[in-house]
């Protein structure tokens, strides 16, 4: 039981004065003893793995992790996932509303907070997650029953969901999950398109729709529910590249960069995502792909020289020798005594049929190490 005049709570704003204004407001209703502060999601995270609060509140859009990815991380932690959480927002757009019936918000505050509306929130959130509603009861029995492994215990606690609240979507869709974990694809289907038709915005009926034919290994569509998915709730971008990480997978590389791209497109081009991309184009055989990504990163960021060595191996690796020369000459003069880079630079002289400059780099491996067998054989097709 949580004692709403005792209890922990975390706020998470970017905006210190926010932080402050809400921290000040649970003051004055005498809801909340300790307060823990973060100025993003990220920071908010590491403080609720250290310090177990009873409550958050977090504002919607902050930086580095928003308030939305930060909430999916607590839903999926199996000791805070059911933590009560207020969303606040500027606004409720079509995106949020499909997020917070997705990660489950307790309730979401418009902006500007007021004290009749931060008290009121805050003291039905607390009285529901004391004495929570038999449809929310029931789910949660069924989450304890998966985590024992007894996932027919699961499918008959959200049978009694659906008795107690048949219009919720939720149950449907808990349904379907259930199913598809006991791989019993046929009835999975059926839950999860019930709550896909039933409520439109179900993001998570969606996505485990695309699971599902990938399983059946239908990527037409596959491809249909996750497009869905991504489309209705963008910023959780991991599906998109999950899927297309799939596709790579599969060498279905064409389909998958489409994709990508759509991912990549709607992060803002993030950096991070498109080099995690890249890599693992470049490790999985989708180069050209991994490749392009790479030397967009380096356009838009010419600091980041530490890629010009893993672009140029890339390029050379898909026979693209004119294009690894100068990432490989810029890797060279950036670690003149990297000798791997040398190797590599004398095997794209030769392959561009440039004999006199492969002896260059070649001689500058032997100087370094006499012996070395590799660089012998190579210096022999230069003369």
């Amino acid at each position: 039981m949580i004692d709403i005049e005792k209890m922990t709570v975390l706020i998470a704003d970017d905006m210190p004065n926010m932080i402050g204004t809400i921290r000040d407001v649970m003051k004055v209703l005498g809801y909340g003893k300790k307060f823990l502060a973060a100025g993003n999601g990220k920071e908010a995270w590491e403080i609720l793995k250290k310090k177990p609060a009873d409550l958050a509140i977090l504002d919607y859009n902050m930086p580095f992790m928003t308030g939305a990815g930060l909430l999916s991380r607590i839903r999926e932690d199996r000791n805070m996932r059911d933590l009560p959480v207020v969303m606040v927002t500027a606004y409720a757009h079509r995106e949020f509303v499909a997020e917070a019936a997705e990660s489950e918000i307790d309730a979401y505050i418009l902006k500007p907070v007021t004290v009749k509306v931060l008290g009121d929130k805050v003291l039905s959130v607390i009285e529901n997650a004391n004495n929570p509603p038999p449809m929310v009861s029931h789910l949660q029995q069924a989450r304890k029953f998966e985590d024992d492994g007894d996932i027919d215990a699961a499918i008959g606690e959200v049978r009694l969901a659906m008795e107690a609240n048949p219009k919720s979507t939720r149950p449907l869709r808990e349904m379907g999950y259930y199913y598809f974990k006991k791989d019993d694809l046929k009835e999975a289907e059926k839950w999860l398109l019930k709550a896909a038709r039933k409520n439109y915005l179900d993001v998570i009926a969606f996505h485990y729709l695309g699971e599902l034919y990938l399983k059946r290994n239908d990527i037409e569509q596959a491809s249909v529910y996750f497009d869905k998915a991504v489309s209705i709730s963008p910023r959780h971008l991991s599906r998109g590249i999950r899927f297309g990480k799939i596709l790579v997978e599969r060498k279905l590389n064409e389909r998958a960069t489409k994709v990508f791209d759509k991912a990549i497109g709607l992060s803002g081009n993030d950096i991070v995502l498109r080099e995690d991309v890249a890599d693992f184009c470049i490790e999985k055989g989708a180069k050209e792909y991994g490749a392009k990504l790479l030397e967009s990163i380096i356009n838009d960021n010419p600091k980041r020289k530490d890629l010009f060595f893993k672009l140029a191996v890339a390029f050379e690796e898909i026979g693209e020798n004119s294009k690894a020369l100068p990432y490989l000459t810029k890797a060279g003069k950036e670690d003149s005594d990297n000798l791997d880079i040398k190797f590599h630079l004398a095997n794209v002289y030769l392959a561009l049929d440039m004999p006199i400059r492969a002896e260059k780099p070649l001689r500058k491996i032997l100087e370094a190490d006499p012996k070395n067998k590799k660089a012998k054989k190579l210096l022999k097709k230069c003369v």
